[in-house]
Formats: structure tokens, C-alpha cells, sequence
């Protein structure tokens, strides 16, 4: 039970991070959070210190805990890392994609439809950015590499800070959606120079999302 506790913590905590319910710079405790989500400290201590390896927060000893502004330098590294990755799989998965991926993808965007209007909720934009990346995992498992999925997995935490940021803006879901779509068809369609195009130019996205939002939420980012 605690170590069950100790998980939803985490989750809840990082949930809450990931979609500003707790700001960037914000100062945070263990006795906060225990309040906030209705359990002990030693959860919420648990929950802390393993945000703090992945980046999220700030443990100072003997003095404050913060949620860490977004620190562009560590996200663009994030981004290089997964670029470089799903770039790399697209051969293997168009050889070994199946039927079932492609419906797969197809329901996972369509997910993405339904909570897309639905954004103003915290657990909605979270099931947003779950959705965008089992869309993308889908790409890595077909394509036999299990090992690159999981290391995307645990390791975009500012990147996805930021897709999350971007995708809250109407304009910027519409993209992704369409963009979704464009790739689903490229695949239907074994067109894989297009998807290869395409897809580096969805991931690209990013860069010039990283400057609008600087100046427009010049706050939320680490100087």
C-alpha cells in the first residue's frame, strides 16, 4: 500500500509540475504537498527527492525546495536526444509496422482530439501530452528498438515542459493533430522519404516554439 501511495504521490506531484499547478520558482515542502494530496510526509518527501533526479525540483538542505524553472539549455539537449532517436528508427519501423500500430496511432490521435478542447483542465492537458508521446512510442516499438522508447521516456522532462506549453495554444494543437494525420497517411501510403521530411519538420517545431514563449512567459524560464 505505501509503495502504491508513494507512486501516486510522485505522479500526482509531477502531474501537477508538467501542467503549472505548481509554478516554476514556486516554493514547495514536503508538509505542502502531504496537504495537497492528503497523505503523509513520507510520500511526499519520496515524491520530491525523485523529482528532484529528474530535474523538476530544486532541493536546497537546511533551506528551501522549489519547482525548477524550465532550463532551456538541459530541454534543447532533450530535444537532440529524441530527434536523433526517432529519426533513427524510421527505417526499422517502416519494415515491421503493423496494421494494428496504424490503428493504434489512429486512436491515440483522436484521443488527443477529444481532450484537445478540454485543456483548462490540469488532468486534460496532462492526458494530452500521454497521448501525443504513446502516438510517437508506437514508432519505436515497431521498429524493434524497446531501449530508445524508454530512454524518450524518462528523460524529456523540460522538453515536454515545453511541447506541453506550445500545445496549449489553439494554434499549436491544430499542428500537431494535422501533423499526426500527415504521418499516419505517409506511412498508409509507404512513403517514407515524406514521413522522414515530415517528421523532422514536426520535431523542428520545437526551436521556434522555444523563442515565442520565452518572450511571452519570460517567468517560467531558468535566466
Amino acid at each position: 500500500m505505501n509503495s502504491s501511495l508513494n507512486v501516486q504521490t510522485y505522479e500526482n506531484l509531477k502531474r501537477d509540475i508538467m501542467t503549472l499547478e505548481f509554478m516554476p520558482g514556486e516554493p514547495v515542502s514536503a508538509a505542502k504537498i502531504a496537504e495537497k494530496y492528503n497523505v503523509s510526509r513520507t510520500p511526499a518527501r519520496e515524491a520530491l527527492v525523485r523529482l528532484e533526479g529528474e530535474a523538476l525540483v530544486d532541493i536546497y538542505p537546511q533551506s528551501a525546495s522549489v519547482i525548477s524553472k524550465i532550463d532551456v539549455d538541459r530541454a534543447n539537449q532533450e530535444w537532440f536526444v529524441r530527434k536523433t532517436l526517432e529519426m533513427g528508427v524510421v527505417d526499422g519501423m517502416f519494415e515491421r509496422i503493423t496494421e494494428d500500430d496504424l490503428d493504434n496511432m489512429r486512436e491515440l490521435n483522436d484521443n488527443m482530439r477529444e481532450v484537445s478542447g478540454k485543456m483548462t483542465n490540469p488532468q486534460m492537458i496532462y492526458e494530452y501530452l500521454r497521448y501525443d508521446n504513446e502516438f510517437h512510442t508506437i514508432t519505436y516499438l515497431a521498429a524493434g528498438q524497446e531501449l530508445a522508447a524508454e530512454l524518450v521516456g524518462k528523460s524529456m522532462t523540460h522538453y515536454n515542459r515545453i511541447r506541453l506549453l506550445a500545445d496549449m495554444q489553439n494554434v499549436n494543437k491544430d499542428r500537431t493533430l494535422a501533423t499526426h494525420d500527415q504521418l499516419i497517411k505517409c506511412i498508409e501510403q509507404k512513403d517514407k522519404e515524406s514521413y522522414r521530411s515530415l517528421l523532422f519538420k514536426h520535431l523542428s517545431y520545437f526551436k521556434s516554439d522555444i523563442e515565442a514563449l520565452r518572450q511571452s512567459k519570460r517567468e517560467l524560464f531558468k535566466d
